[in-house]
């Protein structure tokens, strides 16, 4: 399961980095995915990035693989973290143990219904939370994004400098000998 796992991360990490885009293109493309990753819980994320995504023309793909940050398995942590945060800059008194109570069970049988049960200040919180997350994680995603497709490509452009150079010194040392 591990290698899986590991396999696609691999595979949508050299996406990333050999994709057609600018490296503008290619960080928004990941910073709306995590953004929309955090925000918007599962179920909703792929619709409404794909459609962001086609707005701001940029990597479809890539902004739909992004917003897997939030998955089965990461979600039993993150989301009672994004409450808790939430309740806390909206003021309104949640513990964390109820929140993670309450996330436990909403994440073991989701449902829209069931979330929107929980109450509105719980699904305040998750917004405001998600809000917060999703606009920091989403920075420092471009950000790293950004300077890793840059630092990738043009190591690429030098090794094929290096490699012209020395293909070019071959022919000429070749001519010289005949």
């Amino acid at each position: 399961m591990f290698r899986k796992i590991l396999r696609i991360l691999k595979k949508y990490y050299y996406r990333l980095l050999r994709s057609d885009g600018t490296p503008h293109n290619t960080a928004l493309a990941i910073a709306l995915g995590l953004f929309i990753g955090c925000l918007i819980p599962i179920g909703g994320q792929t619709v409404i990035v794909i459609i962001l995504a086609i707005i701001l023309r940029t990597d479809k793909v890539l902004a739909f693989a992004a917003t897997w940050i939030s998955n089965p398995y990461t979600v039993t942590f993150l989301y009672p973290i994004f409450c808790y945060v939430g309740a806390k800059v909206a003021g309104t008194g949640l513990t964390f143990m109820y929140i993670n109570r309450q996330i436990s069970s909403i994440v073991h049988n989701f449902t829209w219904h069931g979330l929107l049960s929980l109450g509105s200040n719980l699904a305040l919180s998750f917004f405001i939370g998600g809000l917060i997350f999703g606009i920091i994680i989403g920075c420092i995603g471009y950000l790293i994004t950004y300077i890793l497709v840059v630092k990738y490509r043009s190591a690429k452009i030098r090794n094929q400098r290096i490699k012209s150079i020395k293909r070019y010194k071959e022919l000429k040392n070749k001519k010289n000998n005949i």
